[in-house]
Order: structure tokens, then sequence, then C-alpha cells
């Protein structure tokens, strides 16, 4: 009993890597049609499960709102039908409900809006795994074990008299004949009883197992470093760790690349690059990437590469490694690569700026600090120029900017836009998927994204005032890198936030 108690409650952490680590949540700034909107997806850690989802409208005339859940092997075409959510009590413009998440893999939630003005649907890719299994306390496992005990005690007092004192008739008298008889019957019903429950324990162990299998595992991110008179080339191979593959069509171009690789130095976490690796080697289960390391000091390096699959589903590969010395200069093999080291990061607090260098200046402003864990928050920067003047930027990357948040223990970590947590590759996979442009394996037809491998900058603000949405999954001390484009050159700048 005391086996099977343990063996059903167990809890089994996993590490959450599902285009991030340790931050599940989603998060998207953006339009659904006329109507601006903000998204949070909150997916469940069991599946099937619910996730919870709720959506502002920043518009007084909104009338209904719809989400929906798609499945990428379904598409829209296939989705169970929308429904439509109720406001938040006592705040005008929010909603909430929950949808079903049956499957595992790529999902995206539709939120359809609807007014006066029309309607639009945005569009918000989540991944949906197993990621946890619900703990049990000792308290409660004790107080199991003692009932399951007086239930069997009791199974057994029922069988005795079911076969010994029922069966003598009124004014009888319960004789050892009778007596033995029953006793003889309960204790070849007690070893049967525990074959019972042991079988019991047998298949919550088979089905706990089957569970464990299918929890999310991170594909694995083997890293190399080979090293000349000039050059520091990184290669990381990936393949994948999860029993029912999670890595099973190619990768497609987020922003224009195959992949986001960022390296952060362990001690300190003062050296940051933004690296954009090309891919040497391709197939449905392995990917091969190299790029070359900048000038960034030596020492060992915590890596995080974003990747976003064919079938819309997004994914973080996480290792260390370590980057040796080398005497030459180290030219970037991408142009769009961007890198820093800040031996000194201010904190968040009103009024701190991080000096970016060619005259400019970025500020906090994001409000008084700590910021609460698990509320949404946003956080804001400006921009300025050797004057003063809040900055115009140029698109990097096709944004406004770009944020990366990891937590002093690096076990948190997020590549942010201005329009939140979701990639872009992802919501146009959903779309060349409803118009027919993708297999019902999840591959792209040749030439899908061509026409939008960027997003479409025309209604984005490239104003100097950059705000990045963002849910911190628990409390702690974060860095927070920011990449924006002020003039032809991409500058990073660093700042430290607590959360409580």
């Amino acid at each position: 009993m005391k086996r099977l108690a343990g063996v059903a409650f167990a809890m089994v952490l996993a590490v959450i890597a599902s285009a991030h680590v340790g931050s599940p949540n989603v998060l998207f700034d953006g339009n659904a049609g006329p109507y601006p909107v903000r998204v949070i997806v909150r997916p469940p850690e069991v599946v099937p499960g619910l996730a919870e989802v709720v959506v502002r409208a920043d518009a007084p005339d909104v009338e209904r709102v719809v989400i929906r859940p798609v499945f990428w092997r379904a598409g829209v075409a296939g989705a169970p039908a929308g429904d439509a959510i109720k406001r938040v009590a006592g705040q005008d413009r929010v909603y909430s409900g929950q949808l079903w998440l049956m499957a595992y893999g790529s999902y995206s939630v539709y939120v359809t809006v609807s007014g006066p003005r029309g309607t639009g649907t945005a569009i918000v890719p989540v991944a949906s795994f197993a990621t946890g299994r619900l703990p049990l306390s000792r308290g409660l496992s004790a107080v199991l074990l003692v009932l399951g005990a007086l239930l069997v005690v009791g199974f057994l007092t029922i069988i005795r008299a079911a076969s010994g004192e029922s069966l003598v008739t009124p004014g009888d008298v319960f004789d050892a004949p009778r007596r033995r008889k029953a006793n003889l019957v309960t204790a070849v019903a007690a070893p049967l009883l525990a074959l019972l429950l042991f079988g019991g324990a047998k298949w919550w162990s088979a089905e706990d197992g089957r569970y464990r299998r299918n929890m999310y595992g991170a594909p694995a991110a083997v890293p190399s470093v080979a090293v000349d008179a000039s050059h520091r080339t990184l290669r990381l191979d990936v393949h994948d760790t999860a029993f029912f593959r999670a890595i099973f069509v190619p990768v497609a171009p987020d922003h224009g690349k195959m992949m986001h690789l960022f390296l952060v130095d362990t001690h300190g976490m003062s050296a940051f690059a933004h690296l954009h690796p090309s891919q040497r080697d391709s197939a449905e289960i392995f990917h091969s990437y190299t790029a070359e390391v900048p000038a960034i000091p030596a020492g060992r390096y915590r890596l995080f590469g974003d990747i976003t699959l064919e079938n819309g589903l997004s994914l973080t590969v996480s290792n260390t490694v370590d980057i040796p010395a080398t005497k030459g200069s180290v030219t970037p093999s991408d142009a769009d690569d961007a890198w820093n080291v800040a031996p000194a990061v201010p904190r968040a607090v009103p009024g701190a700026v991080d000096t970016l260098g060619d005259g400019y200046t970025m500020a906090w402003s994001g409000g008084p600090t700590p910021l609460a864990a698990r509320t949404p928050v946003d956080l804001r920067f400006t921009v300025r120029d050797a004057r003063g003047a809040v900055t115009t930027l140029q698109p990097y990357l096709g944004m406004a900017g770009h944020a990366v948040v990891i937590r002093d223990d690096q076990s948190v970590f997020i590549h942010l836009h201005p329009m939140g947590t979701v990639a872009t590759a992802a919501q146009q996979i959903f779309v060349a998927r409803d118009r027919g442009d993708t297999t019902v394996r999840g591959r792209l037809n040749t030439n899908a994204l061509d026409s939008s491998a960027l997003p479409d900058m025309s209604a984005m603000s490239m104003s100097g005032a950059l705000s990045f949405p963002y849910e911190f999954p628990k409390p702690g001390r974060y860095r927070i890198w920011i990449q924006a484009k002020p003039h032809d050159r991409v500058l990073t700048g660093t700042f430290d936030v607590d959360v409580h």
C-alpha cells in the first residue's frame, strides 16, 4: 500500500524549455483586426489539460471575444468551434476563459474579437507538452495509507461476516465449526486481496511510466569549439531526446535566421552575445549549426538556442560551453550578430541609465521596483541620443528591439519582442497552414514563407520608447539585455531588476 501511494503521487520537476527555459506562459501584444489586444496563455502542466486564456481588449466598443484551439495537424478547418469568453468582474476590457489542449505538439490559440468596426483574429502559438506531475504532501500520503489500511481491514471483516455470522439463522449459535469456516474463507480472501492490490500498483506504475516517457524533454544541444590563430568556431549539434519526438520536421527561419543563439558567461553574466549560426546539416531529428564566436572574453558560457520548426513549434536548447582565448581578432559570421561586455550593470530603478556608446543612452522607464512575480508587466526602456532626445530606431531583425531576460541562477531564460514571447515565424506558419501551404505532417510547401520572412513593419512603432510585455515566473534577481539599432549599429543596454 505504501508503494502504491508513493508511485501514484510522487512529483517530478521538469525543466520547461519550449521557446523558453523556466518561463511557461505565453504573452502576445498586437492586433486582432482593428482591435488592439494583449493575450496571455497559461498552458497546462499535463496534456490533455486546460489552458487558461486572458484577453485584454483595449477598446471600448468590443462586443465579443472568442477563443479557439487550433492544432497544427488539423489546421483551422479541422479545429473545434470557438468558445465565447466572459468579461472579468470589475474589469470591463479583460476577458478570461479556458481551452482544452488535447495533444502533444504545436497549437495556436486563435483570438477573434468582434465589434462595430468589424472582426479580426490574433494568432498566439502555444507549445502543448506535459511538463510536470502533481505533488502530494507527506501528511496527505499518511492519511491515505491509514484510510487504505482501514478499507482493507473493513473489506476482510465484511468477508468474514458474510461467510460466518450472516449465515446463522435467528436464535441459532455461531459455533466453533462455523467460526473456523469463516476464518478459512477470510484467510483465502486476504492473499487474493493482496494480489489485487499488487496488480493495481503494477498497473499504476505502468501508467506512470508511460506518462513520464511522454513528459517534455528539451532537445539535446552538444557544443564544441574549434580554435585557430584568428577564429573560434562554435559548432552546435541538436538532436531529439523526447520519447514522442519533439523534432520531426525541419527548422523554419524566424526573423530570417535559422537559429537565434545567446551566450552568457556563467560567472557574473557580464559578457553577452546574440549570434545567428548557419545550418550545416539537417535531418528530421538532427540539426547542426556553426557560428564564429565574436570578441567576447574566454570562459565558461551558458548557451540558449531558439529554433522554430516548420509545424509552428518553437523550442529552446541549452547547455554550457567553454570558450577558449584566441590571439587574433574574430570577425562575426553574420552581419546581424551583436555582443556586449558590461562589467558594471545599473539596477532598474527610476532614473537608472546605461551608456550604450556612440553618444546614445538607455534609461529604465518601467517605474519603481521590485516587480511582482506571476503578474503581467511592461518592461519599458527609452533610448536617447547625445542631445537627450528620444531617438528613432532602425529595424533590427524585423523588430524595433529585442530583449533577453535571464534569472541570476540561469534557471529562467526568455527572448522577448515588443509583441511578446511568441515567434513571428510560428504565426506565419499557422497562416500558411490555413491557406493550404503546409502538408498534413506539418511540412511547409516550397516558398510558403518567402513573401513574409520578416514581420510587416508598416504598423510597428520605431520610437526609442521600447516596451516588452512579460510575466516573471518566480521571485529573484534578473538581468535584462535590450538590443536596439539607433543608427546603423546594434547597441545593447543592460539592467538588473528585482522581482518579489
